[in-house]
């Protein structure tokens, strides 16, 4: 896939200022993995942390989001179908 997506990315600590909107490459879909079209995130109490410096263990850059809804645009598990919504919880996006 060639095609590009948004992201926000920040690169050092501090306020939301401190956000970078870029375009990046959409990832190839790997075994087990899931490609989904964002609909929508929230950026969390952690995360308030993690923009703010407060989390040690966290490197930048970083995009910033743990929780979405979405649709899939393309899967290799059985258990999902392309264009069904979603809602994730997970790490790093």
């Amino acid at each position: 896939m060639n095609q590009k997506m948004k992201a926000m990315v920040i690169y050092e600590p501090g306020g939301p200022e401190k956000f970078v909107l870029e375009e990046r490459e959409i990832p190839n879909v790997k075994e087990g993995w899931t490609l989904v079209k964002i609909k929508g995130f929230g950026i969390n109490h952690s995360e308030i942390f993690t923009r703010k410096g407060l989390s040690p263990d966290v490197q930048f850059p970083r995009t910033l989001g743990i929780e979405c809804v979405g649709q899939v645009v393309e899967t290799t598990r059985r258990d999902l179908q392309e264009g069904q919504k979603i809602v994730s919880i997970m790490g790093e996006m």
